[in-house]
């Protein structure tokens, strides 16, 4: 347990200024670049909660709704090369052929 809290101190004490972020919640109100958005300067718990996954709506023509969490619905994603969607799949439904790149 000493050797832990010891250890936390150490890293919480650390003077390298070339440290990695953990996060980067996307400023929305900036432009985008190659690499993301920028930063928000101060961040909250709520930039970390997407509760956006409802049930889609399926009645179009394919049956098939996709509910996105990208980094303009979930500024928390930004800078970490994921996102996440929800495909909500009717019986009957079809997916078009698409593809990512």
């Amino acid at each position: 347990m000493i050797f832990v809290l010891f250890l936390l101190t150490l890293l919480s004490h650390s003077t390298s200024n070339a440290s990695v972020l953990d996060f980067c919640v996307a400023d929305l109100s900036s432009p985008q670049t190659p690499s993301g958005y920028p930063c928000k300067s101060s961040v909250t718990i709520k930039d970390f909660v997407f509760s956006n996954f409802n049930e889609g709506n399926t009645s179009n023509f394919f049956k098939f709704s996709v509910t996105p969490a990208f980094v303009n619905q979930f500024p928390a994603v930004n800078g970490l090369g994921i996102s996440a969607a929800r495909l909500d799949l009717d019986i009957g439904g079809v997916l078009p052929m698409h593809s990512h790149r």
